[in-house]
C-alpha cells in the first residue's frame, strides 16, 4: 500500500469511528427516552417524573441536532412541540396520547433495529452485555459466538470470581448461567448470593447437561430469578428469550370505547384510562356505536346498560352480529346490580359487568385483562403456530397496507428460502427441520426493523415487506443477513449449518399478487443459479 493510500484511508476510519461514536450517544438518549415514557402512567402522570422525560426528549433533540442525527431530531422535535400543552402533573388526554404514543413507537424503532439511513451499521446502539457463565467453556464460547450473530453482546466468564467481579463492575442485561457452574449445584447457589445483594432481581436463564433437572433444583432456578431452563444445545431458544426479555419497544396502547349516554361518566372513565396510559373514544348516542368501532378500531368496549334509543344488550347483539367484532371484548359498567340481569346481559355477548361505583383500580384491571387476552387470541388467529411469524394471509395483508400507505415506490418484498430443506429432514429428522425453521424466525424477527412485517409464507418459505426501501438497499440488507445465517448452528450440532436463496422485487405500482410474482420469479432464479444467494428482479 502506498503512503498516500494510508493517507487517504486514515481520515476515513477516524470519520466512521466518529459517526459510530455519535450515533450510539444519540440511541442510548432514544433509550432513555423510551424507558422514561414507559414509567409514565405508573407514576399517573406525575410532574416530577413528566419534567424527566422532557429533560430526555430535549436532550436528545440537541444531541441529534448536533449530530446530524436529522431522524431523531425531526422526531425529537415533534415530542417537544406534542408535550408543550400538557402540563406537568396532569393527565394528558386521549389526542395527545395517541401522538405520543406514535412518535414513542417511531423512535423505538430506530433504536432497537437498524434504520433506514445508509449508515444503517453504525446506527445499532450499544447495549448491557449478557454475561455467560458455563462450566464447559467450547459451550459457552458457543453461545457467544451465536449470540453475536442476533445482534446481542455478551462476555464470558471463567470463574465464580470472575463472575461477581464483573457484575460489580457492571450491571449487565441477563445472566445465562450453568446450575452446575462451578461445581455440582454451585449455579443455583451463585445466584442465591446474587440476587440477595440487589433490590431488583437480575433475569437469569439456567442451563443444564445431559441430566434433567429435578423438581428441587427447578424451583430453586425460579425462586432466584430464573426465567427459563435450557438444555445447554438449545442455544436459539435461550436466544430467542433473550430476544423477547431484551425488547423493550412499547406496546401499542390500549384503544377503548366508552358507550355511555352521560357525558359526565364517559368523561370521567375516559380520564381514569388516560391517566393509566389508554386511549379513550367517548361515544354518547349509542346508534353511533357501529361508525365509531369502524373509526376507531378499540380494543375493547365498555358500555352502559341502560341507554335512551336501545339498552346495552341490544347494542350487544347487534355489535356480535359483524363477523369482524365476534371476538371484542364488551365490559358492561352499570349500576344494576340484580345478578340475575347481569348474567343475562354477559350471555347476550358481554364479557364481564362491573357494578357501579367501580374502583378505578378494578376498572383498569379488568380491562388489562381482557385486552391482553383478546390480543393474544389475535396473535393465535394471525399468525404461524411454530414460528409466531405472521402467516401466510396476514403477510400478504400487511404487504397490501404496506403499499396503501406508502407515499412513493421505496417499499421491497422479500421471498426466502431455505436451501436443501428435504436433504435436513431426511438427513437429520423432521424435529431438526422445525428448528431450522423457528431459528430462521428469530434470526429474521431479530435482525430486521420492528415497523417490517415478517411472515412465514409456507413449509420452508419466508416473506418480508421492507417498507422505505428500495431495490438496492432491500439487497444490501438481505445479502447481510444471508452471510450472517449462513454461520448459525442448529439444534446444538455445530456441523449443521444451513444457507438461504432469497428473491425480492421493489414495488413498481403493481398489484400485490403482481409483485409477490417478481420477487418469486428472482427466488426461482437465486436457486437456478446454485443457491445460497440474493437474486432482485428486473
Amino acid at each position: 500500500m502506498t503512503d498516500a493510500a494510508q493517507t487517504s484511508n486514515t481520515p476515513l476510519n477516524k470519520v466512521q469511528q466518529m459517526k459510530q461514536l455519535f450515533a450510539h450517544r444519540v440511541i442510548n438518549q432514544v433509550r432513555q427516552v423510551i424507558d422514561l415514557w414507559r414509567q409514565l402512567p405508573e407514576t399517573h402522570w406525575s410532574a416530577v417524573a413528566m419534567s424527566d422525560f422532557t429533560l430526555a426528549v430535549e436532550k436528545l433533540s440537541t444531541s441529534a441536532k448536533r449530530f446530524e442525527a436529522d431522524k431523531h431530531f425531526k422526531l425529537a422535535s415533534d415530542l417537544l412541540t406534542t408535550i408543550k400543552p400538557i402540563k406537568h402533573g396532569k393527565t394528558p388526554d386521549s389526542e395527545h396520547l395517541e401522538q405520543l404514543n406514535r412518535l414513542v413507537r417511531q423512535l423505538s424503532e430506530t433504536a432497537l433495529r437498524h434504520g433506514d439511513d445508509e449508515h444503517a451499521e453504525h446506527l445499532i446502539p450499544s447495549k448491557k452485555p449478557v454475561y455467560i457463565a458455563i462450566d464447559d467453556t467450547d459451550t459457552a464460547l458457543t453461545f457467544a459466538e451465536q449470540m453475536q450473530y442476533f445482534g446481542l453482546r455478551s462476555e464470558v466468564q471463567k470463574s465464580s470470581q470472575d463472575f461477581i467481579q464483573a457484575l460489580q463492575r457492571r450491571h449487565p442485561a441477563a445472566l445465562v448461567l450453568d446450575i452446575n457452574f462451578g461445581g455440582n449445584g454451585n449455579g443455583l447457589l451463585l445466584a442465591e448470593k446474587i440476587q440477595a445483594e440487589r433490590d431488583q432481581n437480575l433475569p437469569i436463564l439456567f442451563i443444564y447437561h445431559d441430566e434433567q433437572p429435578d423438581i428441587e433444583h427447578r424451583l430453586s432456578a425460579m425462586r432466584n430469578g430464573g426465567i427459563g431452563l435450557y438444555r445447554d444445545v438449545e442455544i436459539q431458544s435461550v436466544i430467542g428469550e433473550l430476544e423477547d426479555l431484551l425488547d423493550n419497544t412499547p406496546e401499542d396502547p390500549f384503544r377503548i370505547l366508552i358507550v355511555d349516554d352521560s357525558k359526565a361518566q364517559a368523561m370521567h372513565s375516559a380520564r381514569v384510562l388516560n391517566k393509566a396510559g389508554m386511549v379513550a373514544e367517548t361515544v354518547n348516542d349509542p346508534l353511533q356505536v357501529l361508525n365509531a368501532l369502524s373509526d376507531n378500531n378499540p380494543d375493547l368496549v365498555l358500555m352502559d346498560m341502560y341507554m335512551p334509543g336501545c339498552n346495552g344488550m341490544e347494542l350487544a347483539k347487534v355489535i356480535r352480529q359483524q363477523r369482524e367484532y365476534l371476538n371484542l371484548p364488551i365490559i358492561y359498567l352499570s349500576g344494576e346490580e340484580d345478578r340475575q340481569r347481569q348474567l343475562d346481559a354477559m350471555a347476550e355477548g358481554g364479557d364481564d359487568f362491573l357494578t357501579k361505583p367501580v374502583e378505578p383500580r378494578h376498572l383498569l384491571s379488568t380491562i388489562k385483562t381482557r385486552v391482553h387476552r383478546a390480543r393474544q387470541l389475535h396473535q393465535l388467529i394471525a399468525r404461524d403456530s411454530l414460528t409466531g411469524l405472521l402467516n401466510h394471509t396476514h403477510i400478504l395483508e400487511s404487504l397490501q397496507d404496506q403499499l396503501q400507505k406508502s407515499e412513493d415506490n421505496n417499499i421491497s418484498f422479500v421471498m426466502i428460502d431455505i436451501d436443501h430443506f428435504k436433504s435436513i429432514n431426511d438427513q437429520h429428522g423432521h424435529p431438526v427441520g422445525d428448528i431450522v425453521i423457528k431459528n430462521l424466525a428469530l434470526f429474521l424477527k431479530q435482525s430486521l426493523r420492528k415497523s417490517d412485517p415478517i411472515g412465514r409464507y409456507g413449509g420452508e418459505e419466508f416473506a418480508v415487506v421492507l417498507p422505505g426501501a428500495n431495490q438496492e438497499q432491500a439487497c444490501m440488507v438481505m445479502e447481510k443477513l444471508r452471510a450472517n445465517f449462513s454461520n448459525l448452528i442448529h439444534g446444538g450440532n455445530k456441523s449443521l449449518q444451513v444457507t438461504f436463496s432469497c428473491g425480492l422485487a421493489q414495488w413498481q405500482g403493481e398489484s400485490v399478487s403482481d409483485l409477490v410474482e417478481r420477487a418469486d420469479q428472482a427466488l426461482y432464479q437465486a436457486k437456478h443459479n446454485g443457491r445460497n444467494q440474493v437474486s432482485a428482479a428486473s
